[in-house]
């Protein structure tokens, strides 16, 4: 009897049904755990998109008030004005959202009214933080603009108009910088494999060029887009579809 008790008390470790009990214990933790945790970085992801693109488009707008212009340097999202070939890090939603853009005389006249006379141009494979070469608009600089299907998506027309508006990045090197924005916001990613150094997660202001007939005496923004072309009011529906009770 004394034997047996000391056997007892000198067992160490669990047995194997007891391990197969935690192990069960486990999986049904991380099956509640483990979608919740995505839901919440989902959420923050949405609410943080949805809150910089507020945060851009105040900032674009309290510069103008300030200078009586928009600020100059906006990121091309080209990495030639040559050629036009975008900026390879570029999101892929956003490149199919949108389309080139060709410059002339008259479409480039709203922007240097405006005070956008050149655009940051940055090299192939660059990030959310390389700084971009600026460089000067001409009449046949090739930008990118939404397409006319995009422009119906993001609420700007009932008919898309090809041509009447053009999207560019707000970078490192924007006239706003140490004026009405300390830094431009990258866009936290909600998927881990995205690097925002290695992948450009600027957000992007768009400017009105053309009434779809005529261009404008001065250009005029219109909106401000995530890296993937989403819009505030998508982000926050992104939010509030995630923080349903069955998500």
């Amino acid at each position: 009897m004394l034997s047996r008790f000391r056997n007892r008390r000198s067992r160490k470790g669990f047995t194997l049904i007891e391990l197969i009990v935690v192990l069960f214990i486990l999986v049904g933790l991380a099956a509640l755990i483990i979608p919740t945790v995505s839901g919440m970085v989902g959420r923050t992801t949405a609410s943080t998109s949805a809150s910089s693109i507020g945060n851009v488009a105040n900032a674009i707008q309290r510069y103008e008030a300030q200078f009586m212009q928009y600020p100059d340097n906006f990121d091309s999202l080209k990495t030639s004005l040559a050629t036009g070939t975008e900026l390879d890090t570029l999101d892929a939603a956003f490149v199919a959202a949108t389309e080139e853009v060709t410059l002339s005389l008259t479409k480039r006249a709203p922007l240097t009214a405006a005070g956008i006379t050149s655009v940051g141009i940055h090299t192939t494979g660059d990030g959310s933080y390389a700084l971009a070469t600026p460089t000067a608009l001409t009449n046949t600089t090739v930008l990118r603009g939404p397409t006319t299907a995009t422009q119906v998506a993001l609420g700007l027309e009932k008919t898309g108009v090809a041509g009447k508006y053009i999207v560019l990045g707000v970078g490192s090197i924007t006239d706003m910088k140490g004026k009405t924005m300390i830094e431009p916001p990258a866009a936290f990613p909600s998927d881990g494999s995205i690097n925002p150094v290695l992948t450009y997660r600027r957000f992007m202001a768009i400017f009105q060029i053309n009434d779809g007939t005529n261009p404008l005496t001065r250009a005029k923004l219109v909106g401000v887009l995530a890296p993937d072309a989403s819009s505030v009011s998508t982000e926050l529906g992104n939010y509030f579809t995630l923080t349903q009770p069955n998500n």
